[in-house]
């Protein structure tokens, strides 16, 4: 997956969190309070003269209000989990992102590749994401209901089990890699003194053929010179 798709997913699911979260501690809010809310909208207004514009502002509050109270608290939680869990799923997609990267980057790299600028953009992004993270883990433990905050518990332990597994994955992983690397290195250079071995057997050859020839042709020449 694209970083920048990745991301899009990621920012997406976080605001759909923050949404349900606010939702979320409005239904709770309003639940069984309906008629308390609407008297106190009411005795705002109460003695003054109101404007079409605000009479209509008014009862689409009250609307919303009733959509509110209609909605199923528990839906809501499993809603938050729902995009709680595709933003993790993102963070995770990002994280693997940058780990190619970095095995890439022990690679060589083309000259139109700025390794500075990879690397800028992977620290700017994990600012971005640790903030987000740090915002959601706060809206959900210290301003929203206690549930939510449970919710996000369960969330973070899950996570912290996984980045473990995680980490243990890629340190085999980078063993492996460097073991795979040191089988190469011994391939080539294996390669190379079978090469320089080849030609110096070659360049023996030349060599005994060379003075085999000039044994063949001081031969043939006492000869003729015996006959002569």
């Amino acid at each position: 997956m694209p970083i920048g798709t990745a991301i899009f997913a990621a920012t997406t699911a976080f605001q759909l969190v923050k949404e349900g979260c606010a939702l979320y501690k409005e239904v709770k809010g309003v639940a069984g309070q309906v008629k308390e809310i609407y008297d106190e909208i009411n005795s705002q207004f109460a003695g003054k003269k109101v404007s079409k514009e605000q009479a209509k502002v008014i009862a689409k509050e009250k609307e919303r209000i009733q959509e509110v109270a209609k909605a199923d608290p528990t839906e809501v939680v499993f809603k938050i989990g729902d995009n709680l869990g595709l933003m993790f799923d993102a963070f995770d997609t990002l994280e693997a992102i940058f780990w190619q990267q970095e095995r890439d980057a022990k690679k060589v790299q083309s000259k139109d590749v700025s390794l500075k600028r990879m690397a800028l953009k992977r620290i700017l992004i994990r600012n971005k994401l640790q903030s987000m993270h740090s915002e959601i883990k706060h809206q959900m433990i210290y301003e929203s209901p206690p549930e939510l905050g449970s919710l996000w518990s369960d969330f973070e332990a899950m996570r912290d089990k996984i980045e473990a597994e995680q980490k243990t994955a890629r340190e085999i992983q980078e063993h492996e890699d460097e073991l795979e690397l040191k089988r190469k290195d011994a391939l080539m250079r294996e390669a190379r003194d079978m090469s320089i071995d080849a030609g110096v057997a070659f360049a023996a050859l030349l060599f005994l053929g060379w003075i085999m020839w000039q044994i063949k042709v001081q031969t043939a020449a006492r000869a003729s010179f015996w006959v002569t």
